[in-house]
């Protein structure tokens, strides 16, 4: 009699075990599918997005599928995104993007324009202009706790509250966007459509909770490219600015009977600090100018643009090297701060008898090579352009030398002394002076000599800073 009352219980037991295995089952099941479809509405959700935010040509345009997406999902009235503003330390929010006619939680209705309360597309304007300070109101909080709101205007429950919140929300949804334990935004639900009277509840922000997680990830998507905007159109304007800086610079050296020329300029970055420039006064004199502005990048081409367009402009009252010098300096100094100033070579060549000057702001100095070989440095005193007021300074010195048959003059920026291989070990003035004394006869084969006996001792480390070379020679008249 027990065994078979024992096997009628374990058939028994079998069964309820296989009943509550079968309904954990379909449970699991249902999971899955659920599941599988949150993940194909994000897979979609992101392709829909990525596609609206490659064709867009505002990011709100994108993030308007977003909106419409969630207040379509959980069959709000309205919905609205904020976003920390750019360099505020998620200080102060702004509207990204709404649906629907969004409540302004940011000013009293009685300041606003009655536009905005009565037409959508004037009130979706307003909210891109939108601001809203973090710890103020109730959406304000949101960004600094971090926690979900969930309100409705019923005057039994929420009678103390309803002043906080504008005229026609009756319930409200609201949400921070995290994006990895990164804040990212805040997302907000405002009314149920339009004969649905009932609040929302805590299903609904549930809902509302698994739907914020698209948001978030749109909010992070456009803010990286955002970021990939706002850099390649800062490349451009760079890039822009470095072919107007060569397009300032002379690309054909004058023609003189019994000088020649040879020019090397590169650009460490897109941009230089470096300039150089040959300018006739006169039928009979050419002034020769390179130069070098302090620091790099866009603060060093502006100041070099700045000194060249001054350079140009002094030129046309021009009396003396000295003058000329003075003036100068008083332009950059007047159109500069302190941080900011430029080293100059300034060589004035008088061709009716090939008498020189030369003038030397903090640069670097002009190497001289005579017929016979024997080679001297000239670097005549003179403190950096845009130093000091020229009431601080004295005249800037300078030499007075005759440009003989068969001499070379060499100026060059500290591109080249300074140039560094992969020990970080410079160049050097004296193994660049050794270089020039040695060098070719003609200008432009001297340049070669010299830039690849640098670009030899650099190896493959790459170019640190802007190099400007400039060799003149003289050649004896019927010399070949």
């Amino acid at each position: 009699m027990l065994i078979p009352i024992t096997i009628f219980l374990l058939i028994v037991f079998a069964a309820g075990q296989t009943l509550w295995f079968t309904r954990l089952l379909r449970q699991l099941q249902q999971q899955l599918r659920r599941s599988r479809m949150r993940d194909e509405g994000h897979r979609r959700f992101i392709n829909q997005f990525i596609l609206k935010l490659a064709a867009a040509t505002e990011l709100s345009e994108a993030m308007s599928i977003v909106v419409n997406q969630v207040c379509e999902d959980i069959r709000a009235e309205s919905v609205g995104i904020f976003v920390p503003l750019e360099g505020t330390n998620n200080a102060i929010l702004q509207g990204s993007a709404c649906t629907g006619f969004f409540p302004v939680f940011t000013v009293k209705p009685s300041l606003l324009n009655v536009k905005v309360h009565e037409n959508a597309r004037y009130r979706a304007a307003y909210f891109h202009a939108e601001q809203l300070r973090a710890g103020d109101g109730p959406l304000g909080r949101i960004a600094i706790s971090r926690e979900p709101l969930l309100w409705s205007g019923d005057p039994l429950r929420n009678k103390d509250t309803a002043e906080l919140f504008p005229r026609g929300v009756r319930t409200l949804m609201a949400l921070p966007l995290m994006v990895e334990q990164h804040f990212v935004g805040i997302i907000c639900a405002v009314n149920r459509r339009r004969g649905e009277l009932n609040p929302f509840m805590e299903e609904d922000l549930r809902r509302f909770q698994e739907l914020s997680s698209q948001a978030a990830l749109a909010c992070s998507l456009v803010v990286v490219y955002a970021d990939r905007q706002r850099q390649d159109r800062i490349l451009r304007e760079v890039e822009f600015c470095g072919t107007m800086q060569s397009s300032m610079l002379p690309q054909v050296p004058p023609t003189w009977a019994e000088l020649s020329f040879g020019v090397y300029y590169r650009a460490a970055f897109e941009v230089s600090g470096d300039s150089y420039d040959f300018i006739p006064i006169d039928d009979d004199r050419l002034l020769i100018v390179v130069a070098d502005a302090a620091g790099k990048g866009m603060p060093a081409c502006l100041m070099s643009s700045m000194s060249h367009s001054f350079v140009r402009g002094t030129i046309s009252h021009y009396t003396t090297l000295n003058e000329f010098m003075l003036n100068l300096n008083h332009l950059i100094y007047s159109n500069s701060d302190d941080s900011h100033f430029i080293t100059m070579n300034v060589l004035l060549i008088d061709r009716r008898d090939y008498s020189c000057k030369f003038g030397c702001a903090g640069h670097t100095p002009m190497l001289l090579r005579q017929a016979d070989g024997s080679c001297r440095a000239l670097k005549p005193s003179g403190p950096a352009l845009g130093m000091w007021p020229n009431e601080l300074l004295d005249d800037f010195e300078t030499v007075t030398f005759t440009f003989e048959p068969g001499m070379a003059l060499c100026l060059f920026s500290d591109g080249f002394p300074e140039a560094l291989n992969k020990s970080h070990e410079e160049f050097g003035l004296k193994q660049l002076q050794a270089l020039w004394q040695h060098a070719p006869d003609t200008p432009v084969e001297t340049v070669k000599h010299m830039v690849n006996a640098v670009r030899r001792h650099c190896g493959e480390e790459p170019q640190s800073d802007d190099q400007t070379l400039f060799v003149i020679s003289r050649t004896a008249p019927g010399a070949a």
